[in-house]
Order: C-alpha cells, then sequence, then structure tokens
C-alpha cells in the first residue's frame, strides 16, 4: 500500500511539473515567434475591417492606387487587431501563447484518439508539438493545423464503423460543414487541406476488396459547397488558383523543399520507419496508406506542409505496442524542456535590441515621406500607416488578382536588379528607401552619393536611406 500511494504522489507531482514546464516552453515560443513579419499586415488589414465593417477591395496600403486585393484571411486579421488594440504586442504575445496551446490540445486529442491511450497520446503530442514550434505564432497557420486535427479525429470517429444512422450521418456532415466555413473565413488560401483529409477516406482497399465510400464522397460535396460562405463568396475556394506561382518568383522559403539536413528531415525519417513497421505487421489500412503518402509528398515539395508529417506520425504510432508505465517516466523528459525554454527567454531577452521599433523611429511620419519598400520590410510600417510599394504578398499584385493594376513584374525586377533604378526611383517620387540588407537595391543606394545611409536594422536584416 505506500509503495501505491507514493507512486500516486510523483505521479501527481510530474504533472504539475510538465504543465509548468509546457507552460514555460509555450511562453518562450510566443515571445520568439510574435510579433513575426506578416503579423502587421495582419493588425492593419483586421484594424481596416473593424472601422469599416467590410473587407477592402483594393491594397489601401500600397503607394500604387486602386489595385484589387483579396484578403483570404480576414477572420484571423480581426483576431489579431483585437489583441494589438487590447495590449499592443504584447496582446500580441498572449495571442500568439493562446493560438499555440490551442494547437497543443488539439493534438493531444488528435494523438490519443489515434493511438487509443491518452498517457501515450500526451507524450506523442507534446513531441509533435515541440516539433511544430515555429507555428506557435499569431499567424493563420496554427488554427489551421488545429482544425485539420479536430477533422482527422472526427474523420477517424466516424469511419471507424462502415454502418451510421441517419443521425450519427447528419451530425457528421454537420461538423464537416462548420470546418468548411470557418477555413474560408479563417485562411481560405489552405481549404485544399480539409478535403484532402475526406479524400484519403473515399478509396477502401479490405479483405482484397476495393470500393468507393460514398459517405467521404458526401463530406467532399458539403464541404464545397459551405466553403464558399463568407465575404470572398466563390473567390474563397478559387484563391490558390489566383496566386499561382507568384510565391516561387520570389523563392519565398515556404513554397521551397525543406533544407536537408533539418528537422523536418528527422521527422521524415520517423514516419518512413513507422509506415514500414506497419507494412510489415500488416496493420496498414488504405486510410493510413493514402494519408502517410500524401502527407510525405508534400512535405518533400513545399516546407509549409511539413507540419504534415505530424499526422501519419499520431495514425501510425498506434501500430507500436507501449507500456504505459514507460510513458509516466516519459513525462519527466519534458521538465527539461522547460528548462530550455527558461533559457530560451532570457537568450531573447538579452537578443532584444529594439531594432524594429528604433528603425521605424528612424523615418519620419507617413505624410512626410513617399517610402520605398521589398518584399522583407513592407510589413513593418503598415501598422503605422505608411503607403508602401510592396511587401511578402505578392500574390496580391499579380495580374490574376490585381488585373491591370499588377506590378509583380516591376517589384520582382526592383528586387532582383533587373530595373533601371534611377528612372524607377523618379517614376515614383521615393525618398525614403527600406530595403533588405544586401539586396541589388541596398547595392545602389550606398553606392550612390544621392543617398545617405539613415539605420541598420540587424535584427530584420533591413537597412534605412534616404534622398540627401
Amino acid at each position: 500500500m505506500p509503495k501505491r500511494v507514493k507512486s500516486t504522489i510523483l505521479d501527481k507531482i510530474s504533472y504539475a511539473l510538465l504543465a509548468v514546464a509546457l507552460g514555460i516552453v509555450a511562453v518562450a515560443q510566443g515571445l520568439i515567434h510574435n510579433p513575426d513579419q506578416d503579423c502587421y499586415f495582419l493588425i492593419d488589414t483586421g484594424r481596416y475591417i473593424m472601422s469599416h465593417g467590410a473587407l477592402p477591395d483594393t491594397a489601401y496600403w500600397l503607394i500604387k492606387p486602386d489595385v484589387p486585393t483579396v484578403i483570404q484571411q480576414w477572420l484571423c486579421d480581426v483576431a489579431n487587431y483585437l489583441a494589438y488594440a487590447a495590449g499592443g504586442y504584447i496582446g500580441i504575445v498572449i495571442l500568439g501563447i493562446i493560438f499555440n496551446l490551442i494547437m497543443l490540445a488539439c493534438l493531444f486529442v488528435f494523438c490519443s484518439e489515434m493511438i487509443g491511450s491518452k498517457q501515450v497520446g500526451l507524450n506523442a503530442a507534446i513531441y509533435c508539438w515541440i516539433l511544430l514550434g515555429q507555428f506557435a505564432s499569431t499567424r493563420p497557420y496554427a488554427i489551421t493545423i488545429a482544425v485539420s486535427l479536430l477533422e482527422l479525429t472526427l474523420l477517424k470517429r466516424f469511419f471507424s464503423r462502415e454502418k451510421h444512422t441517419a443521425k450519427e450521418t447528419f451530425a457528421f456532415l454537420g461538423c464537416i460543414a462548420a470546418i468548411f466555413v470557418f477555413q474560408a473565413n479563417w485562411q481560405a488560401s489552405n481549404l485544399l487541406y480539409p478535403i484532402l483529409w475526406i479524400l484519403c477516406y473515399v478509396p477502401v482497399f479490405k479483405a482484397k476488396r476495393f470500393r468507393i465510400d460514398l459517405y467521404a464522397l458526401a463530406a467532399i460535396a458539403t464541404g464545397i459547397v459551405f466553403s464558399v460562405i463568407s465575404p470572398l463568396g466563390i473567390r474563397g475556394p478559387m484563391f490558390l488558383t489566383y496566386a499561382r506561382g507568384s510565391l516561387q518568383v520570389f523563392k519565398q522559403i515556404e513554397v521551397l523543399p525543406p533544407d536537408f539536413p533539418s528537422i523536418y528531415t528527422l521527422m521524415q525519417v520517423m514516419v518512413v520507419a513507422l509506415f514500414i513497421y506497419t507494412i510489415v505487421k500488416r496493420k496498414l489500412t488504405s486510410a493510413q496508406f493514402f494519408m502517410t503518402a500524401g502527407c510525405f509528398l508534400m512535405s518533400c515539395i513545399y516546407m509549409r506542409c511539413c507540419w504534415t508529417l505530424v499526422i501519419p506520425m499520431g495514425m501510425l504510432l498506434a501500430n507500436l505496442k507501449f507500456t504505459e508505465r514507460s510513458h509516466k517516466m516519459m513525462r519527466w523528459t519534458y521538465v527539461v524542456a522547460g528548462c530550455l525554454g527558461v533559457f530560451q527567454i532570457l537568450n531573447h531577452n538579452l537578443e532584444n535590441n529594439n531594432d524594429t521599433a528604433m528603425m521605424l523611429a528612424s523615418v519620419p511620419g507617413p505624410d512626410e515621406v513617399t517610402l520605398y519598400t521589398d518584399f522583407n520590410s513592407g510589413s513593418y510600417f503598415l501598422v503605422d500607416g505608411y503607403k508602401i510599394y510592396y511587401d511578402a504578398r505578392p500574390e496580391l499584385y499579380n495580374k490574376l488578382i490585381a488585373g491591370d493594376k499588377a506590378f509583380i513584374d516591376e517589384a520582382y525586377a526592383s528586387w532582383s536588379g533587373n530595373i533601371d533604378y534611377d528612372e524607377f526611383i523618379e517614376n515614383y517620387g521615393f525618398d525614403w528607401f527600406a530595403v533588405t540588407a544586401g539586396a541589388p537595391m541596398e547595392d545602389y543606394l550606398s553606392s550612390n552619393e544621392a543617398y545617405e545611409f539613415v539605420f541598420e536594422n540587424q535584427k530584420d536584416e533591413i537597412v534605412i536611406y534616404k534622398k540627401k
């Protein structure tokens, strides 16, 4: 008896320390990743939406007037603005922590359902959560991941049975409709995700027989119908087709293959190992096969899709045998993660040199300058009301969205140096410049006596120049 009581006390202590450790890690990730570059754009457009009660039809933040636009993540914009209005950038950090903890909770629900054990599911969820640390920002991706995990949990529970009552089917399709409506308003550019998860359940291979699951087809049809319920209408689910090719032009890291080796390489190796083990044990289901193959392929093509590797990890871990005792012991290892989180916070405070704030302070007010910005610098100036040349959303400035006002080719030419800078600057009347350090524009300004160096933001690698 005494031994059993002692074990229970240690168990409770481990849970308490685990909660503290996870809290520290969540705070550390919130401080490190917020506000990120895109956050300034989200705050500014959220402010516009709240002030006007509608989405902007034109890119009001640009020097070029009347450029048509599509704001596909408007609900996330509003959330960011409300957090900023309530607490400034501290409010943004808190919102990032909240988003991160929501993602952890959904990972726990998903892993527990897939593995069939809350004890093992908790460890798997925490492990995956730490791997997904870079998504701990107020960008829409954290909640998109959370919603995907909840949808996958729903799909697993529904398709684990072959027969369903009318009530169960209606409730299932209702949940699918709600997921698509939310995604269409939260981040319409990722509406493809909820469709892909359902597609994995359409083909069924069982006992050497193949069939099409009609429930899955009904779910896809329901999702497609409800994905147009947003202020964007049909433009929401069509957004990816409008944006195609734009991000590749600027070689944006999110749409490039992940670095090798990297933390994503480790995740890919783990998924392959679990996949092979499951095949050897003859426990692989058709849904697991398509989910694993699809997520692995996406992770090889686009870095922004590497988070999907946690899905086959969670699904395939169910085929391994675990002992509850070993996973109770593993909880103590996450206390180490909490200690590392403390060092991250201390390091963040030491490196927090307020470069971004000083950069903004070095430029005169919005009404006093004609400011050139590029891919990396544009977003930082939006919250303070500056009109900018362009920013890190090149997809909004291509012909499919901006029409005759499109200027993505000119923007890329100024970014890459394939332009007559004298003529370009004279046409727009630029007298202040926020340029990426080492970019061709920075080389031009630094070597031209007509321009004067003002400030270097080493943290964000942005240099400020002005006309003499």
